[in-house]
């Protein structure tokens, strides 16, 4: 079959093939009504504009590139938010992942250097200050990017971040309504920024209420369900163990509560759990996973637009995006024990 080419809807229309490619590009200038007639014939012959063609006309190459750290769980829903919102504003994407990086490309700024793309969206897992280096080299080579996740607690690049404070906010209020005064915490990596914010907002969230934080009641479990299962038999084990526990994620939390259901603890009448990111396989988890759901594939959409913002404005003031979580309670919490 003949490929439609842009000349053939000029024919169609009566226009000049300038004119349409005007419309493709949504000239302000080209009236309304002359838009939507075109379009329709666009549409009749099934003609598609060329995104490399467009890209050169435009000077753009109408692809972004996305770097994540791997592809886990919790970062399938991201991606999958990003490649929907890409898809309809018209753009394509380039997924890279630091999990394969070499010493010699350890960089963001390797991205942007050695493929052409007119934006990069960033998911920033690492809590560490190499990463100054890192945006200064980015800002050097003069391309558009946006962290997904805090960086650095600082408001010098634009960033669209789950609100860690509201989340965890939530669960320890959560928690201390139902009568809970020992609540422990299965916290990640303090090399991560969730991590850290996960953990500093536990402390403050207790603080508020009047509640002791206990050291013996905190397991650094590295976001891990086997480190979570180890971490929980040594805190369950305490004489005057925790009735609670808030995990920094998921699977910390179904590898605790599988190593209570071990030590003949019962959940939740004995000891309550709640997560963090909503798993599916939370859902199906026995007990039913009480957690917090991050809108995780907004998040992939909220950076899509803040990078366009800053493509169309460079001297724009960076922005911070916070995304709310909600908590969802299930089986896995209930009220303290009495005795």
């Amino acid at each position: 079959m003949k490929r439609i080419t842009i000349k053939d809807v000029a024919a169609k229309a009566g226009v000049s093939h300038p004119t349409v490619s005007r419309v493709i590009n949504d000239d302000p200038q080209i009236s309304e009504p002359t838009k939507e007639r075109i379009r329709a014939i666009m549409k009749k012959l099934g003609y598609r504009p060329n995104l490399i063609a467009r890209g050169l006309v435009k000077k753009k190459t109408q692809v972004f590139a996305l770097v994540i750290p791997d592809l886990n769980p919790h970062v399938q829903p991201i991606v999958r938010g990003v490649i929907d919102e890409c898809r309809r504003r018209g753009y394509g994407l380039m997924l890279f992942s630091t999990e394969y990086w070499t010493k010699e490309d350890e960089t963001y700024s390797y991205v942007v250097s050695n493929w052409r793309v007119d934006g990069v969206l960033i998911y920033n897992v690492v809590h560490h200050e190499r990463l100054t280096e890192d945006v200064r080299q980015l800002k050097a080579e003069n391309v558009p990017f946006v962290f997904i996740n805090k960086y650095l607690h600082k408001k010098n690049v634009n960033t669209v971040a789950i609100d860690n404070s509201q989340a965890v906010r939530q669960a320890v209020e959560n928690l201390a309504g139902l009568g809970h005064k020992r609540i422990g915490i299965l916290n990640g990596s303090l090399m991560a920024v969730d991590g850290v914010e996960r953990f500093e907002a536990f402390k403050e969230s207790l603080a508020r209420l009047g509640l002791k934080f206990d050291e013996r009641y905190v397991g650094n479990a590295n976001f891990s369900d086997s480190e979570a299962a180890e971490e929980a038999r040594r805190i369950l084990a305490l004489p005057d163990r925790p009735t609670a526990m808030f995990c920094a994620n998921d699977l910390m939390a179904m590898g605790a509560i599988r190593a209570a259901e071990a030590m003949n603890l019962r959940v939740p009448a004995d000891v309550s759990f709640i997560g963090f990111d909503d798993l599916e396989a939370g859902h199906w988890f026995k007990p039913a996973l009480s957690t917090l759901r991050p809108p995780l594939r907004d998040v992939g959409g909220r950076a899509i637009d803040l990078l366009l913002k800053a493509i169309e404005d460079p001297r724009r003031k960076p922005e911070q995006v916070p995304l709310l979580a909600k908590l969802v309670l299930r089986d896995s919490c209930g009220p303290a024990p009495k005795n």
